[in-house]
């Protein structure tokens, strides 16, 4: 899915390397998710985790998925563009 065509790039760098990032890119790999569920399962603040993924959004580390949940309401949702690792 995803090709980071300059992985040495420094920016590409330090997004990965940041903690947060990570466990968002985790989180949203096979099951897309709403900022309100990825603020609860990785324990980021809500102004956070808006800015984060922002800056994987900038960088198409993720990508935007819009659903109407169960009241009707449109939701996003956000999913990895990095493929799940396939168990041997």
């Amino acid at each position: 899915m995803l090709e980071i065509t300059d992985e040495k790039d420094p920016e590409i760098q330090n997004l990965l390397a940041d903690s947060a990032n990570r466990a968002i890119l985790q989180a949203i790999m096979a099951i897309p998710k709403s900022t309100s569920q990825l603020c609860i399962e990785c324990n980021i603040p809500t102004s956070t985790a808006y800015r984060k993924m922002q800056k994987l959004a900038e960088h198409k580390m993720i990508r935007k998925i819009g659903t109407i949940n169960e009241s009707g309401k449109r939701e996003i949702l956000y999913r990895s563009n990095f493929c799940p690792e396939k168990t041997k």
